[in-house]
């Protein structure tokens, strides 16, 4: 090595010393600070969030006796299972059939999902391929039911599947809501968002009306798809007033409204530890969903329009 590059790499180290061992500048110290700030503030919103789920998921492991007696005064012992049971689950998945419970809520939930996608893909397509001042007004129209909340609508939806002969049945867990607003709209909204020379393209090359649909339009609007599956499933696993309206039959109730009931079960004693283990069985797939489809779920409402 020549004497010229020894010079080079001494300088070069002397330089880099230098940079290391000089002080932070305050713009490097204003955006380390602020970092720390959005760190705390997202932990202390976990915090808030998350210690409520884990309150109600140890209960769970918790007799009614326990939970009652270490309520007041709050100690270690209102938060932690001592001892720790099995008792709620296997009685509830036992003795109280929540097993089949929980069935007619996978049953409902799917029913809404796949209804939801089939109506909301068929009418946002529609509404963002034909655009004319009728177009327009019919979805002003679908729009507007995003306003009347379901308590408003729920005598003449009763007598209106009542008639159909649907009461105390599956289809009418989830009939009702398989056209919603906001599936429609979102569905417009992402089909809007693919360039008019695709389509242009797709009819150079003979495809028809429905292969163009199926072959180009929906495959490049899978994430508001994914996002719309996630929303009509957190909608209708959640779903506890029509189905309480609607559904006589045990049989065939949904998890939520057979827990509500637990509270005035045997004999009209409360069933706290059986409640909360129905809780967290029912909270699970909810979060584990959100977790998993949350990457999807961004980017469908970003690539729709919903900011």
């Amino acid at each position: 090595m020549t004497h010229d590059k020894l010079t080079v790499l001494a300088v070069r180290h002397q330089t880099i010393g230098r940079t290391s061992a000089e002080p932070r500048t305050p713009l490097a110290l204003a955006a380390i600070g602020r970092r720390l700030r959005t760190t705390l503030v997202v932990a202390v919103v976990v915090l808030l969030i998350g210690f409520p789920l884990l309150w109600m998921t140890l209960s769970a492991f918790k007799s009614t006796g326990d939970i009652v007696k270490d309520s007041y005064p709050l100690s270690w012992r209102t938060f932690v299972p001592a001892p720790f049971t099995l008792h709620n689950f296997t009685n509830l998945f036992g003795s109280l059939g929540f097993g089949r419970n929980l069935l007619n809520t996978v049953i409902a939930s799917a029913g809404q999902i796949l209804g939801a996608m089939v109506v909301s893909t068929l009418a946002g397509y529609g509404f963002a391929r034909v655009r004319s001042r009728l177009g327009t007004a019919v979805f002003g129209l679908c729009m507007l039911g995003a306003f009347i909340p379901v308590e408003a609508v729920i005598v003449p939806l009763y007598k209106t599947v009542q008639g159909l002969g649907l009461l105390s049945t599956y289809p009418v867990l989830f009939l009702p809501f398989v056209a919603n607003p906001f599936g429609i709209f979102l569905m417009r909204q992402s089909f809007r968002d693919i360039p008019e020379e695709l389509y242009d393209a797709a009819a150079v090359d003979g495809a028809g009306p429905a292969r163009t649909f199926l072959r180009l339009a929906v495959p490049n609007v899978k994430p508001a798809l994914a996002t719309l599956a996630l929303v009509q499933f957190i909608w209708s696993w959640s779903n506890y007033f029509w189905p309480l309206v609607a559904n006589q039959d045990p049989n065939k109730q949904v998890a939520q409204v057979a827990m509500a009931s637990l509270q005035t079960a045997a004999n009209y004693q409360p069933m706290y530890g059986e409640m909360f283990a129905a809780a967290t069985v029912i909270t699970v797939p909810v979060v584990a969903l959100s977790v998993v489809m949350q990457r999807y779920y961004i980017q469908g409402l970003l690539s729709s329009g919903l900011k």
